[in-house]
């Protein structure tokens, strides 16, 4: 499965959503930017996305709640031990009744993984993070401060958080 992103105005993602009403296509909001993701089988209608091979998933994105990107900047030798930590320590939320969706992204043609978690809203994301499932198992591998293997990133980790606003009627 294929998985793009592509970011810019509110108003210009806006405008994209609805020139391809019959692609799956979520807007999200966020501090300073928006962004569309397009999950399909088939490539991309944006002109320039970010591309990515979804890996690891459960669920289908919606067009409401709050959405976590985790962007983790992963040396090319470590991308198996990466991965392999990853899909195993994200078990768990398969389970988890308040996270709506997740996918685990292998970029195409960049170095930065990202894990996209979408929410019932922000106090189900922080909880979370917060979890022994997520300490225990995941933190190692998003956090690259914190991560005891900390050879495997090349620049720091970050998140960055969005609202998906419900779909006009």
């Amino acid at each position: 499965m294929n998985f793009y992103l592509t970011s810019g105005t509110p108003e210009y993602m806006e405008r994209l959503i609805q020139k391809y009403p019959s692609q799956d296509m979520i807007l999200l909001h966020g501090k300073g930017n928006s962004v569309v993701m397009h999950e399909t089988e088939k490539k991309s209608v944006f002109a320039t996305p970010r591309k990515f091979e979804v890996i690891d998933g459960r669920g289908k994105f919606e067009q409401h709640g709050f959405v976590a990107m985790q962007n983790i900047p992963v040396f090319d030798e470590a991308r198996p031990v990466f991965e392999n930590g990853v899909i195993t320590g994200i078990e768990h939320l398969k389970e988890e009744r308040l996270c709506i969706a997740y996918r685990v992204l292998r970029p195409v043609k960049e170095e930065t993984y990202i894990i996209i978690t979408q929410w019932t809203g922000p106090a189900s994301f922080e909880t979370w993070v917060q979890s022994s499932a997520f300490t225990g198992r995941l933190a190692n591998l998003v956090d690259s401060t914190t991560s005891p293997t900390q050879n495997m990133f090349f620049a720091k980790t970050h998140t960055t958080t969005f609202t998906a606003p419900p779909a006009e009627e």
